[in-house]
């Protein structure tokens, strides 16, 4: 029973982590387009609080796999993606905004990898 609410409470945070960022995304895409129906203070609330319980119950099944190209290209996907997202909200900035998606794209990248990199050892 402990290990199901463990778990539960596992799944519920991940899902809601997702879903908030996405949304936050979303809002900062288009200004008004979540927070017209949703104020999203309130998922960050619920976002934390499960974030806290994830941390004092902890669910300890770890997965191990190994690691394929397409990691890596789905790392190089969101890495672009990142970089663009950041062009895109810095584009006032005229050619700094060229440095700061790029710097921030490699960022990206790089600290992927060595998440990735970590739990393959």
């Amino acid at each position: 029973m402990k290990e199901t609410f463990r778990e539960l409470i596992n799944y519920t945070f991940q899902v809601l982590l997702v879903s908030y960022l996405l949304l936050l995304l979303a809002e900062e895409l288009k200004a008004g387009f979540v927070s017209k129906y949703l104020n999203l203070n309130y998922v960050l609330i619920a976002v934390i609080l499960l974030g806290i319980l994830t941390v004092v119950f902890p669910h300890e099944k770890k997965i191990a796999r190994k690691v394929i190209p397409l990691d890596y290209f789905m790392i190089g996907f969101i890495s672009i993606a990142g970089g663009f997202i950041i062009f895109y909200k810095t584009k006032e900035l005229k050619w700094l905004s060229y440095v700061i998606s790029i710097v921030g794209g490699i960022l990206i990248f790089l600290l992927s990898v060595l998440v990735l990199e970590e739990n393959e050892s």
